[in-house]
């Protein structure tokens, strides 16, 4: 080979959704090179990372962030979370747009953009906002290329965002779908959280999805359910799937994993068995597309006090949902195949981020995580590089961690020299349709 290559890793298996290989990893140019037998390309290195022992897998894509920058800062930046993002394996975020102020327009997408390009450690994505305000500026913004996509929310969440109305939502899917976009629901139903007192019961959940995704057949456009909660939920995407509407799902860790609804407060509340089962179960089957960590985090003030009703909803996320899928990888519940399906090339086709992204393939961004699945630990706040040392999911015995974060080709986290510095990150760029 007479070019000069940048990386080599060598000695690794490695693993995408369509299986494993002992193979050789060629980076140049902060791209997969190729695929190669071992040691083939040790000669046109420049620098050989030996992962002997380890697994190469895509980096974890996680399509559902709050980085709650500009605004929430003392939440999270674009700086910290980004800075958690890679010490858990994930290479590229997807943030969404309930910040202050929200993500309304191309001047909203501009100035966010140029906070992440600033300070992120991984490589980002931002959604646009559909409520009132924004219907006016949506063309714009969709014609700009600045977002992956738009996000909806059919309830009340942090920052007080509005829902649109019927007639306002079928114009923004209408834009949606000539843009080749799709758009993401926050699929709880206002009217009935508030007929039930605040509460939010899993009718919510359900209605808050057919009406979605009744608009979507109206319209003929894309959509993506976010953090599904329920058996009942997951019953209604399938029924709407049958009718022949373009409809992914993800779930997060939280809901799949925490068992009480005492253990978080999050939206959608944590459900218990049997959902959590349910989930697992449509995770497996296919039904369910992507994991996402919804990453929400509030500041210890928030989430601390007497009145459980008066807490903030939400929780950090990013950093521990690699270890805690490689958990249920190492358990049988989960094949790594699967794994690297839902955490990497499923939200990369969902997005259109594919395949620049979510994928080892000559010419793909070299976007990789090296993995011991041998290693076991204990997950602790104290731990963890976000803003705020906090998790659910503290004291839980994890298999599995990330050893090295790669961006484009850099060891950004991890390895036994890491060159991951803020603003190494960059905004991706839409491949293809949703």
């Amino acid at each position: 080979m007479s070019e000069r290559l940048d990386l080599v890793i060598v000695n690794g298996t490695v693993l995408t959704a369509a299986g494993r290989r002992q193979a050789d990893v060629a980076i140049r140019d902060g791209r997969i090179h190729a695929l190669g037998e071992r040691h083939e390309f040790d000669e046109s290195a420049a620098e050989l990372l030996d992962a002997g022992g380890l697994f190469v897998l895509p980096g974890v894509i996680d399509g559902h962030v709050h980085f709650r920058e500009p605004g929430l800062e003392h939440k999270e930046t674009w700086l910290t979370g980004s800075r958690a993002a890679v010490h858990g394996g994930v290479t590229t975020v997807l943030e969404m747009p309930n910040t202050v102020p929200p993500t309304r327009s191309v001047a909203d997408a501009l100035a966010k953009l140029e906070l992440a390009a600033a300070s992120s450690y991984c490589d980002f994505g931002i959604f646009g906002l559909v409520d009132p305000p924004s219907i006016s500026g949506l063309p714009q913004l969709l014609e700009s290329g600045l977002i992956v996509g738009l996000k909806v929310f059919l309830a009340p969440s942090t920052g007080g965002i509005a829902a649109p109305t019927d007639e306002q939502l079928l114009r923004a899917l209408a834009l949606a779908r000539a843009a080749g976009m799709r758009t993401a629901f926050h699929a709880e139903d206002g009217r009935t959280i508030q007929a039930s007192g605040g509460a939010r019961p899993i009718e919510a959940e359900v209605r808050a999805i057919d009406h979605a995704a009744g608009m979507l057949s109206r319209s003929g456009a894309a959509g993506h359910i976010l953090h599904l909660s329920s058996e009942a939920g997951i019953e209604a995407v399938r029924r709407w799937r049958a009718r022949g509407v373009d409809l992914t799902c993800e779930v997060t860790p939280h809901h799949l994993l925490l068992r009480s609804p005492d253990e978080a407060k999050v939206y959608p509340p944590l459900r218990g068995e049997p959902h959590t089962e349910a989930l697992m179960a449509a995770l497996m089957d296919g039904t369910i597309d992507c994991v996402a960590s919804d990453h929400a985090p509030h500041s210890p003030a928030e989430k601390s006090g007497p009145d459980p009703s008066r807490l903030a909803a939400g929780a950090p996320g990013v950093e521990t949902m690699l270890p805690l899928m490689l958990t249920l990888v190492d358990a049988g519940r989960l094949s790594l195949e699967r794994m690297v399906a839902v955490t990497s090339e499923g939200p990369a086709r969902t997005w259109g981020l594919w395949p620049a992204k979510g994928s080892l393939d000559p010419g793909a961004d070299a976007d990789l995580v090296v993995v011991e699945l041998a290693s076991e630990g204990v997950i602790r706040g104290a731990e963890l590089h976000g803003m705020h040392p906090m998790t659910p999911f503290e004291g839980r015995v994890i298999h599995g961690r990330a050893i090295a974060t790669l961006v484009r080709g850099q060891v950004v986290a991890g390895g036994e020299q890491p060159r991951g510095a803020p603003g190494w990150g960059r905004p991706v760029s839409r491949q293809s349709p949703s």
